[in-house]
């Protein structure tokens, strides 16, 4: 079996206002028993894994660049020992500008090839709207210290609909992001989540956001300013130079197996989803204690695993195979021909080359495409 493999890092020196993650701040103390957790919980799954062949890895949070790299290095050395991995395996890690401390050498050298950083906006009124601990000219930094550390493939990360942010705040990020040279940029347009200081600011009266129409002119901006300067519009919300498409994420969308290990991460095998519980102490506990970490679990069949492929592939901008590898006629077509029909009409999905795929409508009315699949 070939899966993915994802570790969840739940920590970070400071939550952002909008974030609705499962990540914590101010547990420095769990650091060491959460790796141990980690590391126990990688090994019992590679027992059942034996053979099993990782092309990607991918640290992410929180912020994973908190941990002390001869933690980081410990868990990818386990996970090295335990499966197959790929010579060529993708390695990634999320990073925040603003935790970095000079170790990105150290990070490269323990096997990590690929870095995304949090960037969100180069603008500094923006970031401290964000509750974000970096400044613009330190997420510059960070990005020229990575590539000096040897890293040849760097994803940065940006935010659109920031609190005072403008259309020309925004093109002027984009022009700085792409004079830096990154290899892929991720595209987020702020969604202002219950539970988070946000929602409650936004229900006090005390956000001002830009507003629908201009976020989406931002993104149709950052479409246009991509694309011209060479990136490749390969997902939703993703552009990469030619050959960097983030091929971990691709797993996701293709929906293709993946383990997940750590607090709230995300396992599917064999069309099960499971997902470990949220809380850090109680992962621990389970881990310590040789129970299941496991939260929820969830078998997907029928129309449903249909749906979710449908959905997920359609975050492709290449989109669905209108016929499978042997030459049929795709059986996720068959069952939702009707809901096809009706977007195909609407004009936010076409079959072009092959495959159904969103048009350039379809791209700012993709939550409608999805909810036909749900």
């Amino acid at each position: 079996m070939t899966a993915s493999l994802y570790v969840h890092i739940p920590f970070c020196v400071r939550k952002c206002l909008y974030c609705d993650f499962a990540s914590y701040e101010g547990m420095e103390s769990l650091f060491e028993p959460y790796v141990r957790a980690l590391r126990t919980q990688i090994y019992r799954a590679a027992e059942h894994f034996t053979e099993t062949r990782i092309p990607t890895i991918y640290f992410g949070g929180g912020t994973p660049n908190v941990l002390p790299p001869d933690l980081l290095a410990s868990i990818l050395d386990d996970i090295r020992r335990c499966f197959r991995v790929d010579a060529d395996a993708e390695v990634s890690i999320e990073a925040n500008p603003g935790v970095i401390s000079h170790q990105l050498s150290v990070i490269s050298e323990t096997g990590f090839n690929r870095l995304s950083l949090g960037v969100q906006s180069l603008h500094d009124d923006e970031l401290r709207q964000l509750g974000r601990v970096h400044t613009a000219d330190e997420a510059i930094s960070a990005f020229h210290e990575a590539r000096e550390a040897g890293f040849e493939n760097i994803s940065v990360d940006l935010m659109y609909g920031i609190p005072g942010q403008t259309p020309e705040s925004w093109r002027v990020t984009l022009g700085r992001v792409i004079d830096l040279g990154t290899e892929h940029v991720s595209l987020y347009s702020l969604t202002v989540e219950e539970g988070t200081p946000f929602h409650r600011m936004q229900c006090e009266g005390k956000l001002a956001l830009p507003g629908n129409d201009i976020e989406a002119d931002m993104y149709e901006d950052a479409i246009g300013t991509l694309t011209a300067a060479g990136f490749v519009h390969y997902e939703i919300s993703n552009f990469a130079r030619p050959g960097f498409e983030c091929r971990h994420n691709i797993t996701y969308w293709r929906n293709e197996p993946y383990l997940g290990f750590g607090a709230a991460a995300t396992s599917y095998i064999g069309g099960t989803r499971a997902t470990s519980v949220a809380d850090v102490e109680e992962y621990i506990r389970r881990v310590g204690a040789h129970e299941s970490a496991a939260a929820t679990e969830e078998r997907l069949t029928g129309r449903k695993a249909m749906g979710e492929t449908m959905f997920l592939g359609l975050r492709m901008l290449r989109g669905i195979p209108e016929v499978n590898r042997q030459g049929a006629k795709n059986a996720k077509e068959e069952v939702f021909g009707p809901e096809i029909e009706r977007l195909v009409e609407r004009g936010l999905l076409e079959r072009t080359d092959g495959f159904l795929r969103l048009t350039h409508r379809g791209l700012f009315l993709a939550n409608d495409v999805f909810a036909e699949f749900v």
